[in-house]
């Protein structure tokens, strides 16, 4: 299992594009991908479920991996959620 800690700097939090780029990076791996919020544990693979997360500016959030491509899966994320998910989200107003 690979674990990996990551902070929403969105100013919005994570909104509808933010969700759909974290669904669609964790489906690329050969592994199941969960982001944990306090007593809340979602299939990150799935962009309904990482929506409910309702994670706002400053949220810490863990990034849980198992499977053949955890530590890429991880990887991964956590390149998104450093870039601010660059390229995926306008930058805002």
């Amino acid at each position: 299992m690979c674990e990996r800690n990551v902070k929403v700097n969105l100013e919005n939090g994570l909104h509808l594009a933010p969700c759909s780029a974290i669904a669609k990076v964790s489906s690329g791996f050969d592994c199941d991908v969960r982001i944990v919020k306090g007593d809340l544990s979602i299939n990150a693979k799935d962009i309904f479920e990482v929506i409910q997360l309702a994670a706002e500016y400053g949220t810490t959030l863990l990034c849980k991996a198992t499977g053949p491509d955890a530590p890429k899966a991880i990887q991964a994320l956590a390149d998104l959620f450093e870039s601010n998910f660059e390229g995926i989200v306008p930058p805002e107003a």
